[in-house]
């Protein structure tokens, strides 16, 4: 089987978690966008739907934060490096089939190969801790 170092981790951590971050932050300030980019949806949010995004987008932020302390010594923290990569692995397969199904844009298929690059990485690591 493939291991992931744990410098390798640690980079793919760092990098998840500033794109969360950014993505999720851009995402809270600006629904409206962010669904427009990512489903080609071009009504405003509103109601359940602006709730739903909101919840959604939290945890991002709220991952992003968790992926940023876990890069220090990923070997600590392997709970939330399980989390991360069975949630990145089901956006990633979410937005494929999205992708696949025509709902969405572009934007999905870009962020299934980021989203599941990370998470394979973190679920190799992850294997590789456990077996020590």
């Amino acid at each position: 089987m493939f291991a992931v170092s744990s410098r390798v981790a640690t980079v793919a951590l760092y990098i998840t978690a500033v794109v969360n971050l950014l993505a999720g932050s851009a995402a809270l300030a600006l629904p409206d966008l962010n669904t427009t980019l990512l489903y080609g949806f071009e009504e405003p949010l509103e109601g359940i739907f602006l709730r739903y995004h909101y919840m959604i987008w939290s945890m991002v932020v709220a991952m992003g934060a968790g992926y940023w302390v876990a890069a220090r010594a990923p070997e600590r923290y392997s709970a939330l490096i399980l989390a991360a990569a069975l949630g990145k692995l089901s956006v990633a397969g979410i937005w494929l089939e999205m992708a696949w199904h025509g709902i969405g844009t572009w934007l999905l298929l870009a962020g299934s190969v980021f989203d599941g690059t990370l998470g394979l990485l973190l679920l190799l690591f992850f294997s590789a801790t456990r077996s020590r």
